[in-house]
Formats: C-alpha cells, sequence, structure tokens
C-alpha cells in the first residue's frame, strides 16, 4: 500500500477519489451523468464512514434515513468498483474491505403503454406555437427510436440523416445509427426548420433542442416536458418503444441493439412484458379464457 496517502484520511481521499474520476472519464470513457453519480455516491459514503472499506455502519446509516433497495444498491456498486480500483492501484490493501452484497430487489415489470394509447397521445399533440412543435418531435423521436433522454438532450443538427435515420451518442460515447419513423422525421425536419430559429441565438452551438433561453435543452426539462405532455416519464417510453417491437416480431438481438444495451440480461425484461401482454390478449380473445 502507499505510504503517502491514507484513505482514513479526509484530505488523502478526495485526492484518490479525483485520481479516479479521472480514470472513468479518460480511460473508461464514461457518460458524464455516471461520473457525476459515481462521485455523489463515493463521498456520501466518505462522509458518513469512519473506516474507508468498512460497510456496516454506512449501511445502518441508508436505512436509517429510508434510502429504497435500488438506490443503496447503486451506492453499494459506487463503492464496490472505486474500492476495487484503489486496491488495483496500491491505495489500499484487499483485507481491509468487508464485502457486501447487494440487497435484493423485487424485479418490477416496466410500465408499457398499449399501441392505440400512444397513437392517440401523439397525433393529439398541439402544434400551435413553437413549444408545441419542438416538444411533438421530442416525443416522435423518443417513441420512435426509444431515446435515453441524455441521447435526446445531445443530439446535434448533424444527428439526423436524410435517410430517415438518426446517429445517437449512447452511454460510455458509443454511437449507434437507428431508424426513424416517417412521422418522427417530418415533425424534426418541421421544428429544425420552423421553429428551432425561433430560439436560436449564441448559446445554441450545433444543439438540435433547444431551450427558451437558446440553450441546450436539458436532462431535467426533457423530463419536464414528456411528463407535461404525456403524464408519464420518458423511460415508459423507452420500454413501450422496445415491448411493441417485440411484440410485431422483431428479435431479441435487435432490440438490444436498437437500446445500446451491451448485456443481453438487460433487454430480456422486455420479453416478460411481452408475454404477459400476450397472456392478457389469449384471456380476451379465446372463447373459454
Amino acid at each position: 500500500m502507499r505510504k503517502d496517502l491514507n484513505l482514513n484520511n479526509q484530505s488523502d481521499r478526495n485526492k484518490v477519489l479525483e485520481e479516479y474520476l479521472i480514470y472513468i472519464n479518460n480511460v473508461k470513457n464514461y457518460s458524464q451523468n455516471t461520473i457525476k453519480s459515481y462521485n455523489s455516491d463515493i463521498k456520501h459514503y466518505f462522509e458518513n464512514t469512519e473506516s474507508v472499506g468498512e460497510f456496516s455502519s454506512y449501511l445502518k446509516h441508508l436505512n436509517k434515513n429510508k434510502y429504497s433497495k435500488t438506490s443503496i444498491n447503486r451506492k453499494i456498486t459506487s463503492i464496490r468498483t472505486f474500492l476495487s480500483w484503489a486496491v488495483d492501484n496500491n491505495y489500499f490493501n484487499q483485507n481491509q474491505i468487508k464485502i457486501v452484497n447487494n440487497l435484493k430487489v423485487e424485479k418490477k415489470l416496466p410500465n408499457v403503454l398499449t399501441a392505440s394509447y400512444i397513437n392517440r397521445l401523439l397525433d393529439s399533440l398541439p402544434e400551435s406555437s413553437e413549444k408545441d412543435i419542438r416538444d411533438k418531435a421530442i416525443l416522435e423521436l423518443m417513441y420512435s427510436s426509444g431515446l435515453r433522454v441524455s441521447e435526446v438532450s445531445n443530439l446535434t443538427l448533424n444527428s439526423i440523416n436524410k435517410n430517415n435515420s438518426i446517429r445517437v451518442l449512447g452511454k460510455g460515447s458509443k454511437e449507434r445509427v437507428l431508424p426513424m419513423t416517417k412521422r418522427a422525421y417530418v415533425s424534426t425536419k418541421k421544428y429544425i426548420e420552423t421553429s428551432r430559429p425561433k430560439f436560436e441565438n449564441d448559446k445554441s452551438k450545433n444543439y438540435l433542442f433547444l431551450g427558451v433561453r437558446g440553450g441546450q435543452l436539458s436532462d431535467r426539462e426533457i423530463r419536464r416536458i414528456v411528463k407535461f405532455r404525456t403524464g408519464t416519464f420518458p423511460h415508459s417510453i423507452r420500454h413501450t418503444f422496445a415491448t411493441h417491437l417485440l411484440e410485431g416480431g422483431a428479435d431479441l438481438r435487435i432490440v438490444q441493439e436498437l437500446l445500446g444495451h451491451n448485456d443481453p440480461s438487460t433487454t430480456q425484461i422486455y420479453t416478460h412484458v411481452s408475454k404477459k401482454q400476450l397472456q392478457k390478449k389469449y384471456k380476451q380473445s379465446h372463447p373459454r379464457g
């Protein structure tokens, strides 16, 4: 272990954390949102434990403050990954770490909108103002291509291709080219030609979706728009996109590629949703269902 740094000293902790954040940014190429989460989780751990590598008192703190199991698991994963890196880089000894397993969490099936509902919803969106036209383009794109909020925020004018496809920068700065529905393409083109110029100023750079002050539309603003326009959350739109493709006969591997999932098991949950829908339709349709 390096003698010049002590992870139980607050100042040294911050130095090591800073090096770790540089590592996951430059070497691991994590997204800025992921880096922010790791930074927040590890700092929170430092602030609420006297001895780095020890988890029991920290878990008591989290439970006492009524953190959800999902939040606790995210923090444990962030801290465990950091400590593993610290051991590999001789900032810490392996025998000082008391391994903690993630808590068991019941997997909830994603909320999925029916095809008829989302079609009615998108068709009924107003287009009477610049904001209306922008918001409709956002929602059409999200359902068309299953985009994450961060992916929508980071789209640029160069992201839209003339062949009804879109280039998306996903997690880990991995680019993928996705098809667009004709309606999504038309809505986006209309926004670019009629509404975007009204928002544009010297803050706009080349971002596709702009806020009222001309800057890049943030993740938070996009979540607010989706909630206001649809009454649901962005991840529900993404879940709906994936489920409808599977119900329409798309191969699981193709859906995995479209969603930008590295791990097939992440996409596997959508097959359960489709089976649930299949059972529902079976009971509705079968004479003795």
